[in-house]
């Protein structure tokens, strides 16, 4: 078992060295003309959430490092945006009227995603071949009009480590008594549609589950509320949006923790892409494969303790392999999922309608 282990050690450490050096190699020639060419735009307009990417911070940190790896001057600005169907909505109008969109790229998870390709907006983009030994084909979807840039793990819990009865390991555990009344779930029922798949639970299994659930929760919150579980108002809260949240409160000293729980585990990717009347596409292009580096996944990392995962440098690598470790298995909830599953948000309607009207 030792041997094992420091083979196990060794490779990793080959791997993270392997990331280094692909990281301080020269730019091929695809890419150095992407740099020329967005060089001369000079800019990238960015609109999203202010608690995406660092916001304001995460801006400046993203526009001093990138400048710095390429040897450019482009100015990165960053506008607090409106909700995500609002910006999605703008950039599917602004094709339409051959005009700009807000953002010149366009940040989401599968589902907006998923709306802009199908409404033919969003530009194809060779990703690989501008970083062909960082960037491989399978973080890259929508036939090359997006590209993973972080991964989430939706459908976790979230419980209090000093006042809940015991710690959770799976969902099926709040149905026990010892949580009746002293737990909350979301009035929207967030990450039910991936549970309520036929690749999670399926629809009745996940409806049944719901109902079961509504007896046992005390309220609903939002997944940005979780210091109602760190003073202990709520002992626990599932199921979770992404997963990552509750770091602010423990890094703070708060009795928080989270769990992926042994019976549902998902990896739900975010994305940039880029919409085909971006005022800025080469910039927005650059921005976008900065974030592949090792440098832009660290910022990530920094900023929002996230990172995509399938790269052995990140962080996200050593948290889903601890899962992994434990016996936890994984689903991946991707853009080409959600196109051959129209429906998944039907059974999140229903399972809102359960917990909300108990």
């Amino acid at each position: 078992m030792k041997t094992i282990a420091i083979g196990i050690g060794l490779a990793l450490a080959v791997a993270a060295m392997s990331a280094s050096r692909v990281s301080a190699a020269e730019p091929n020639a695809k890419l150095k003309q992407l740099i020329a060419e967005a060089s001369k735009e000079g800019k990238v307009d960015l609109e999203w959430g202010a608690g995406n990417l660092g916001g304001t911070d995460g801006g400046n940190a993203f526009e001093k490092a990138m400048n710095q790896k390429f040897g450019t001057d482009i100015r990165i600005r960053w506008t607090p945006g409106p909700s995500l169907p609002e910006v999605a909505s703008a950039v599917i109008v602004s094709n339409a009227a051959g005009q700009a969109p807000p953002t010149d790229a366009f940040m989401s998870t599968t589902g907006y995603i998923l709306l802009l390709w199908n409404k033919n907006v969003l530009k194809p983009i060779d990703w690989v071949g501008y970083m062909p030994d960082r960037i491989t084909s399978n973080i890259v979807e929508a036939d090359g009009a997006a590209v993973r840039i972080f991964t989430s793990l939706p459908g976790g819990i979230v419980y209090n480590t000093k006042l809940a009865p015991f710690a959770p390991t799976t969902l099926m555990d709040l149905l026990k008594p010892e949580w009746k009344g002293k737990i909350s779930s979301t009035p929207y029922a967030a990450s039910f549609d991936l549970l309520g798949s036929d690749d999670g639970w399926g629809r009745e299994r996940t409806l049944d589950y719901a109902r079961k659930l509504s007896q046992q929760i005390a309220g609903v919150m939002r997944c940005t509320d979780l210091e109602r579980v760190a003073t202990g108002e709520f002992l626990a809260f599932a199921m979770d949006c992404s997963g990552r949240d509750w770091v602010n409160f423990q890094e703070k000293g708060a009795p928080i923790n989270y769990v992926v729980p042994a019976d549902f585990g998902g990896f739900r990717y975010y994305y940039l892409a880029i919409p085909k009347n971006s005022a800025h596409p080469a910039a927005a292009t650059l921005f976008a494969l900065f974030l592949q580096t090792p440098e832009g996944q660290k910022i990530i990392w920094t900023h929002d303790h996230f990172d995509l995962h399938t790269y052995p440098d990140s962080g996200m690598h050593g948290v889903v392999q601890a899962y992994i470790d434990k016996g936890v298995t994984f689903k991946e909830f991707t853009v080409g999922w959600a196109k051959v599953n129209p429906d998944i948000d039907k059974v999140e309607v229903e399972a809102a309608k359960i917990l909300t009207q108990r």
